[in-house]
């Protein structure tokens, strides 16, 4: 069997017997030899320092390329900033006039005529543009926590997929073990006229069955590992894998379950500012824009008049009308009002979310202990029945069925221990906890 690294925190039942010193190496079987070949091509077994949650987090949002996503976010505002410091409302033109008689009498007459339009800012324009400008920046940076919340929470789900993995493994190794312990032990008394054929041949497929299980925890352990290193370019679990317990009451400050900051609801109610700054932005356009135009005249009676210039003013007042402006009122005012619902939803979505994590902990916490009474009464009987069978007053079928059970027991207590702190991960994630 070939040797691994240690977990950094998963529960390993005793192995038993020590592994002699200079132990030659001996050939895998095949289907361990080829996942240990794909592990190793992989990267899974290189010693640098696990990173932390957080950094791993951060590793995941830069593959996942989020970082363009906020950059044109933050685009946004600073191009609307920019527009509300204008001297201008919108783009200003130019116009050119020009009449000829040269097609009908042909006397000489024309006029040139060139002005240059410049829509002007109304009262309260300027600041209700600049009130967007603000929550579409609130909006960005919001939106760069929500999608570190998100992200955390593929990278928590991955992480404990792979812990779990590891645990099956290495209680897998632990009974692959204890079977050969156990075959070379009936090997010896079977050769000394002690037990008959069929027990070796017994304990012969209780280690074959231990080595198919191993095979397959083998390629479980490497799916997850993959999976989490696809997600986040890292090639170690993160170092510490278990997090701070959070409180399991609800939060004393209001009826609430849930506490403010939470990045999901945080995104959302400044989705609703932006939205409600939008639609003050457009009442505040739908007066118009009055037109401020300066150019120059040039103009002859007929080809023996003097030229006369002059210089031109203009000023145009738009009226405003309602029935003009009022599809935009209408699209403003319907993703305000569809904002408030998605945020009122969000809301009822994550309290259930938090109160199911609550329950999840708890429940976690009385299998955790069911599992330690269990392995107790197991080892106790395991005990017993090793004792027989040494003694020769029990059987190796007896001994066997120990055995599975308490292999069993051990298991089942290992991914409790794993459970409750999983358990514990998805109550933060769901309180909204990011980790630095």
């Amino acid at each position: 069997m070939e040797t691994r690294n240690e977990p950094r925190r998963v529960p390993r039942q005793a192995q038993g017997q020590a592994q002699a010193p200079r132990r030659p190496w001996r050939k895998p079987p095949a289907a361990a030899s080829l996942l240990l070949t794909a592990l190793i091509a992989a990267g899974a077994w290189q010693q640098a320092a696990a990173a932390t949650l957080g950094e791993a987090v951060s590793s995941a949002l830069a593959l996942a390329g989020q970082g363009q996503r906020l950059a044109a976010e933050r685009a946004v505002g600073s191009a609307l900033r920019e527009k509300a410091h204008g001297l201008l409302a919108d783009n200003p033109a130019l116009r050119l006039k020009v009449l000829s008689d040269r097609a009908t009498g042909n006397q000489g007459t024309y006029e040139l005529e060139g002005m240059v339009d410049l829509p002007l800012l109304l009262p309260g324009q300027r600041s209700a543009r600049l009130d967007l400008a603000d929550s579409t920046d609130a909006a960005a940076d919001a939106l760069m926590q929500r999608l570190r919340w998100e992200m955390t929470g593929l990278v928590r789900e991955a992480v404990w997929d792979a812990a779990l993995a590891e645990g099956r493994l290495r209680q897998a190794e632990g009974a692959l073990a204890s079977a050969k312990a156990l075959e070379a032990a009936v090997g010896k008394r079977k050769g000394a006229g002690e037990l008959a054929q069929l027990d070796l041949l017994l304990a012969r497929q209780e280690t074959l069955a231990s080595q198919s299980d191993l095979d397959a925890a083998l390629a479980a352990h490497a799916e997850a590992m993959a999976a989490y290193r696809s997600l986040t370019g890292q090639q170690q679990l993160p170092d510490p894998l278990t997090e701070p317990a959070p409180s399991l009451a609800p939060t004393a400050a209001s009826d609430s379950p849930v506490p403010p900051g939470h990045p999901l609801l945080a995104s959302l109610e400044q989705a609703v500012a932006t939205a409600r700054s939008e639609r003050s932005r457009v009442s505040a356009d739908r007066r118009g824009n009055p037109i401020l135009s300066f150019g120059a005249k040039r103009a002859r009676a007929d080809r023996y008049s003097p030229d006369d210039d002059a210089l031109q003013m203009e000023v145009i007042l738009p009226f405003g009308l309602k029935r003009a402006t009022a599809p935009d009122m209408a699209r403003a005012e319907r993703d305000y009002t569809a904002q408030l619902a998605e945020l009122q939803q969000a809301r009822q979505t994550v309290a259930k979310d938090v109160a199911t994590a609550r329950v999840a902990v708890a429940g976690a916490s009385q299998q955790l202990a069911s599992a330690r009474e269990r392995t107790k009464v197991t080892d106790a009987a395991l005990q017993l029945a090793r004792r027989a069978f040494d003694l020769g007053e029990g059987d190796l079928a007896a001994l066997l069925r120990a055995e599975e059970r308490a292999r069993e027991a051990h298991l089942n207590l290992a991914l409790r221990e794993l459970e409750q702190d999983r358990a514990l991960s998805r109550l933060n994630q769901a309180l909204g906890v990011i980790p630095e």
